[in-house]
């Protein structure tokens, strides 16, 4: 099949997870017929689909090679870096299973991905799980799902560069100001409590307690204070003040989504950070605004309720792909 991406196109995360979704229904033993056309149809409908499915296979071809040459040898790894991760920071496990087999497969895989190699230079990271540390000065730092940061966090410096994805930062009783750095800028905050989140084209800073100065990556708004209770969306370019009140974006500490009055198709680019598959909403749908807060340890209950309260109901075509429909 002619593949229309470049050999480095970046995958969005969402296809991504859609990719090992089918990977995982395929090698069950309990794909049905209509799965099977189902997951065809899909690497059809998109490059980005084929593309993300060749590098699982890529990857695993990869994997398989190396580990018949010496298959004790991946034994023995897989083993040791159980043991390790439960003793080491991410980085050292990372690190120590670089030149492994299974790191031959691992850092093909990451390397792959948009961003992947963040995870091997962090000094805390999550994947499907948002997990709360405490730092050097007992403040504590929040990662969301998906998340990488690096530290240079001591008596002298007080740096966190936030590589990918969301962090929420809470001081303790002495806490001095810190840096935060982003593509986009640097902030400077004399902050209490603040969030962030780092995408590929914008930032978004959202204060708590405190205040934020923020001094872009190419020097403009030098200083630019953000005050609490102040949301704003910042691009190396730009920076503008959002609406905080139809989100509430650091709710996920607590396992929540949080909303009012957000239109249906924000709420569920939202939700596909934490809802593995698919999810399709109706045309006549898309005025739709959702308001409540959700737990989030059930997604696929929060979208049987957000179709319910639009009187509609959810459809699944296979157990990865979802419609929201009347």
């Amino acid at each position: 099949m002619n593949n229309t991406c470049a050999p480095k196109t970046p995958l969005p995360e969402q296809v991504v997870q859609q990719a090992i979704a089918w990977r995982i229904c395929l090698e069950s033993g309990n794909a049905q017929s209509a799965d099977m056309a189902e997951y065809r149809r899909w690497r059809l409908a998109d490059p980005m689909h084929e593309l993300a499915w060749q590098r699982i296979e890529n990857m695993e071809a990869a994997f398989a090679g190396a580990s018949k040459k010496n298959a004790r040898l991946a034994h023995m790894t897989l083993k040791k870096t159980d043991h390790d991760i439960q003793s080491m920071s991410r980085r050292q496990a990372l690190k120590r299973i670089a030149g492994t087999t299974l790191g031959l497969a691992s850092v093909s895989w990451l390397a792959d991905k948009q961003g992947a190699w963040e995870y091997l230079n962090a000094d805390h990271a999550t994947t499907n799980q948002r997990q709360l540390f405490t730092l050097a000065d007992n403040s504590q730092l929040w990662l969301n799902n998906n998340s990488t940061v690096e530290l240079n966090f001591n008596a002298h410096n007080r740096n966190i560069d936030l590589t990918r994805g969301e962090m929420q930062f809470i001081g303790s009783a002495n806490t001095q100001p810190v840096q935060v750095t982003l593509q986009h800028g640097t902030l400077l905050c004399d902050s209490k409590q603040f969030f962030v989140r780092n995408e590929a084209d914008h930032a978004l800073v959202q204060v708590m307690q405190g205040s934020v100065k923020l001094a872009q990556a190419n020097g403009l708004f030098t200083n630019q204070a953000i005050k609490a209770g102040e949301l704003y969306k910042i691009t190396v370019n730009s920076m503008q003040q959002l609406d905080n009140h139809i989100f509430d974006y650091s709710s996920w500490t607590a396992g929540l989504l949080s909303v009012r009055t957000m239109p249906i198709n924000a709420f569920l680019a939202e939700l596909s950070r934490y809802h593995r598959g698919f999810v399709k909403i109706a045309p006549n749908l898309n005025d739709y605004l959702v308001s409540g807060v959700f737990q989030l340890n059930d997604t696929n209950l929060i979208l049987k309720t957000v179709a319910r309260s639009a009187r509609a109901s959810v459809h699944y075509r296979t157990r990865w792909w979802a419609e929201i429909r009347s």
